[in-house]
């Protein structure tokens, strides 16, 4: 079932794998929308982003990977593409955070971006991150 998030300016299914986390409208309206994996637990952020200054390509969406300021450079970089959209992401190393890594996925379709991050235990975003790929495919822009 496909939700829509007006003031993020994009919808996306979550379908069986993942369920919207319930916030205030102001909170989702300026932080993005949480979805959580029903099989992990892990929490994905999901919100639209100024591009950076980069190119809305696979390109400029690597590029705005690799800039994120974590504890290290992305360790497992991967990219989906589709006729509507093109994916990007990438597992960074934490400090400070009780050894958690962070998964972070941009999404473009050429005219707007948006970013779904989470962190959580290495082997959990390891196992989450198929169905996190299959969410970010499902984002469309509107």
């Amino acid at each position: 079932m496909r939700i829509s998030f007006p003031r993020q300016h994009f919808s996306i299914d979550p379908g069986h794998e993942f369920v919207a986390d319930a916030l205030d409208e102001r909170i989702a309206d300026e932080l993005g929308v949480y979805f959580r994996s029903k099989e992990h637990g892990i929490y994905l952020n999901a919100c639209a982003l100024a591009p950076g200054g980069h190119p809305l390509t696979t390109d400029g969406l690597f590029a705005l990977l690799r800039e994120q300021g974590w504890a290290s450079a992305p360790f497992d970089e991967w990219s989906d593409t589709s006729d509507l959209v093109s994916i990007v992401g990438g597992t960074f190393e934490t400090v400070g955070m009780g050894g958690e890594v962070v998964l972070e996925i941009f999404v473009t379709d050429g005219r707007s971006v948006a970013n779904l991050a989470g962190p959580g235990k290495r082997e959990l975003i390891a196992a989450v991150t198929p169905a996190a790929r299959r969410l970010a495919s499902t984002l469309r822009f509107e």
